[in-house]
């Protein structure tokens, strides 16, 4: 999707059933959609969709991820450190501490020379608390850590 600039995509891990693919609240996920549309097909100048991690780095020993389109910054509900990271080396991830800075996801201590991706809500049903400033949950991703 992020090569075709005439597509959208609206996040649902905060309204789905973790048994059933069908949502129940169907009228969230037709809110977003018809909001991708605005921004996509009729060039309203709103972030198309959820936020959504674009570049992982190390910064000493830390790893910072980048998102874009935040609604005016990310959040986390329920916790005072965003859930559901992971730091992956070879074939082995584990769950990491993430902490909220802005725009960005820093996780301390994680950027150790072995890890080379890092990846969010990497699951069937996971548990998240991630969102913009607009309330839209921010997207699942895997990244490759620079």
């Amino acid at each position: 999707m992020a090569h075709d600039l005439h597509a959208g995509l609206a996040v649902t891990l905060d309204v789905g059933d973790r048994f059933d693919i069908h949502p129940t609240q169907k009228t969230v996920v037709g809110e977003r959609l018809a909001r991708a549309a605005r921004a996509v097909a009729y060039g309203e100048r709103i972030a198309p969709g959820s936020p959504a991690a674009v570049a992982a780095r190390r910064a000493g020993g830390d790893i910072v991820i980048a998102y874009k389109d935040t609604g005016g910054g990310l959040v986390t509900y329920s916790a005072d450190r965003a859930i559901g990271f992971e730091v992956c080396a070879g074939k082995t991830c584990r769950y990491a501490d993430a902490r909220v800075q802005g725009d960005t996801v820093v996780l301390p201590g994680a950027g150790t020379p072995d890890v080379t991706r890092v990846r969010y809500a990497w699951a069937d049903a996971p548990f998240v608390n991630l969102f913009g400033g607009d309330d839209l949950p921010a997207a699942p991703f895997q990244l490759d850590v620079h």
